[in-house]
């Protein structure tokens, strides 16, 4: 198994045309590179995974045209390549896995909100913890990697019942009472130090958030976090981890890529429906590698 890092470029020269033909019109040079050479391809490495970097041509303002896609997916599969590394909107087939670092940034949220509460001169038990409900797999994972280890866990949700018998559960075995609330105006988002958003919804608690408090968004949803970025300069705002591994610094993503291709448990576990026995072997096997979080990223940039 192999992966493919893929980028988009409109830059010409990327793309291994000789200095002579780039003098040619751009109508003739759109033509050529679209039918002839829509992308270049070069091995890379990242860690002890072997992989390609790709740039798919993509004239500026133009979409990426559907005969391109099949050409690049009849060279992954060529390629043996079914992991794939990009920022863009590629729609690829599904027996190809997509890493964004989502679940990886999951499994190592614990420590990450340990860096993050010592910004806020506080300590894991005092702090007040929210998940916003995305009604996916990744609520459960976060819900499943916290519980264990705080005093105070909010969920906001639609889906109380969906809950209640994990709640149940947690009480007995930890004695920690999950409290349950809906409603965007509602003033308990004024109470919470840690907010972890699993949901693709844009609801507006956005001024209700307290200051200086830490969002992390575990689902990367770029417009709530444009919005959130361009609203509230005062808040610890991440969508990402800067993760460090045998003395070298990854983005989550990348570091999920790197797994997936080495390690089968990993990449079970990324494309098989969620269950938490499988969550904590994982969770074994990550601290086992002695993964460090070392900063927070948001649009790939440190914060």
């Amino acid at each position: 198994m192999k992966f493919a890092e893929i980028q988009c470029s409109a830059k010409k020269e990327d793309f291994g045309i000789n200095d002579i033909f780039l003098k040619l019109p751009d109508s003739i040079l759109n033509w050529y590179l679209l039918n002839y050479r829509p992308f270049y391809i070069q091995e890379m490495q990242l860690a002890n995974a072997g992989g390609y970097k790709i740039k798919l041509y993509q004239p500026f303002e133009q979409e990426i045209q559907q005969k391109q896609i099949e050409k690049l997916l009849s060279l992954l599969e060529q390629k043996d390549v079914q992991i794939v590394l990009t920022n863009h909107n590629i729609s690829l087939s599904n027996h190809i896995k997509i890493c964004y670092g989502t679940v990886l940034n999951s499994l190592l949220l614990l420590q990450a909100v340990q860096k993050a509460i010592k910004r806020q001169s506080k300590t894991l038990q005092e702090s007040r913890f929210l998940i916003v409900d995305g009604e996916n797999f990744i609520t459960d994972l976060v819900l499943d990697v916290l519980y264990p280890h705080i005093n105070y866990l909010s969920i906001y949700t639609n889906r109380q019942q969906y809950f209640t018998q994990k709640a149940e559960q947690i009480y007995k075995d930890y004695g920690l009472c999950l409290e349950f609330f809906t409603g965007e105006k509602n003033k308990l988002f004024e109470t919470f130090h840690i907010i972890i958003n699993c949901s693709y919804a844009m609801d507006n608690y956005d001024y209700k958030i307290q200051k200086n408090a830490f969002y992390f968004d575990a689902v990367q949803n770029k417009q709530k976090m444009q919005r959130l970025l361009s609203r509230r300069n005062d808040l610890l705002l991440s969508d990402g981890l800067l993760l460090k591994w045998q003395n070298n610094t990854y983005y989550s993503k990348q570091l999920e890529a790197i797994f997936c291709v080495t390690e089968k448990s990993f990449y079970h576990f990324l494309c098989h429906d969620y269950r938490q026995q499988a969550a904590e072997e994982i969770t074994n096997l990550l601290q086992q590698k002695k993964i460090t979080v070392t900063g927070f990223t948001c649009f790939e940039k440190r914060v």
